[in-house]
């Protein structure tokens, strides 16, 4: 397949912009890749071994010396106390010296993952049939029990109509159960 861009070179690179929602993909030889993305890359792809390690350190790169609206990285000069890796080392090679650099370097780290997901913890889909131990316990109960939980909620959310509502539910159910005691 050629490059979207040149249409003269084979194209390697898949480019996947998601803007306000709306996806766009574009196949790109890796030169144009290189001038077109907000990626850096200092050499063509095909002169190098495209491992994991040189793909962060490439993303983490383009977030320390870009000037679009990226966060900056500040040249802070951390240093890793148990394997004195610094954080510009950490950039340059993609991966960690030791398992303490992730506390070293946290609150770059944290910086940089938030400004590229919007986030730093994920909240992905779960598995199929998957049930947390809230919805487990949720499940367990009793429709009284249900109720009051959801009258609760409501009263918490000022949804006051919703409220009246459940507590008459509540009340019919208690008038059942001493009828039927």
């Amino acid at each position: 397949m050629l490059c979207d861009r040149c249409k003269i070179r084979e194209a390697k690179v898949l480019y996947t912009e998601i803007i306000n929602g709306a996806k766009t993909e574009q196949h790109l030889c890796e030169e144009c890749a290189a001038d077109y993305t907000s990626f850096q890359m200092e050499k063509p792809l095909f002169n190098s071994e495209l491992t994991l390690n040189s793909l962060l350190s490439t993303l983490l790169g383009a977030y320390q010396g870009g000037t679009q609206s990226k966060p900056e990285v500040k040249k802070s000069g951390l240093v890793c106390d148990n394997c004195k890796t610094t954080f510009e080392e950490f950039l340059q090679r993609g991966r960690f010296g030791c398992a303490q650099c992730y506390k070293s370097f946290y609150s770059e780290i944290e910086n940089i993952l938030r400004s590229i997901h919007g986030a730093q913890a994920h909240t992905g889909k779960r598995p199929k049939g998957f049930v947390s131990s809230g919805e487990k316990i949720f499940k367990n109960l009793s429709e009284e029990e249900r109720l009051t939980l959801e009258l609760q909620q409501a009263i918490e959310k000022e949804e006051f109509e919703e409220a009246a509502r459940l507590r008459d539910l509540i009340r019919s159910l208690k008038k059942e159960e001493s009828k039927n005691a």
